[in-house]
């Protein structure tokens, strides 16, 4: 079955930790930033039960990106639960947040995808978006389950769909 995607909203960021098996409070800040007028929270569900999210941010989180590309919208924090991959819902929430810049004016959306990551590459470029050249390394930080804090770095490949 085909996910339904929507605007996440205040109340639920407990229930999508839970549905997406991410750390407590990462849906939280999330909504947080979508009440400030950040991003757009978006949950893809299947009869009703989240399977999926992505945020659609008005502003590249990277200097480098800002640099190059300016005010460009950017998908990030794309995830599909690992029991339901291969099923268009990632590909759904891609095009939902395509969508919504578009209705906002915004024709080009970027994404930045880990160069470990080719699975993901390929689904991003097969879905329109083309390879910009950039390389950037992401340096960020997060808390697991156990409340144990993990510092990350990745080698990002960064992609832009123009339409067109």
């Amino acid at each position: 079955m085909r996910a339904v995607v929507r605007t996440a909203v205040d109340g639920e960021a407990a229930a999508l930790d839970d549905a997406l098996g991410a750390p407590p409070g990462v849906y939280a800040g999330l909504l947080g930033m979508q009440a400030e007028g950040a991003c757009v929270l978006l949950v893809a569900e299947v009869g009703g039960r989240p399977v999926g999210a992505g945020v659609l941010r008005w502003a590249p989180r990277d200097a480098a990106v800002r640099e190059r590309f300016g005010a460009l919208p950017e998908i990030s924090n794309l995830q599909v639960h690992p029991d339901e991959q291969g099923r268009g819902h990632g590909t759904a929430l891609v095009a939902a947040a395509c969508a919504r810049a578009a209705a906002a004016g915004q024709a080009s959306v970027g994404i930045g995808v880990d160069e470990d990551n080719p699975d993901a590459a390929r689904l991003y470029l097969r879905l329109g978006f083309a390879d910009t050249g950039l390389r950037y390394v992401d340096s960020y930080t997060w808390v697991d389950h156990d409340g144990v804090q993990h510092d990350e770095q990745e080698a990002v490949r960064y992609l832009v769909r123009t339409p067109g």
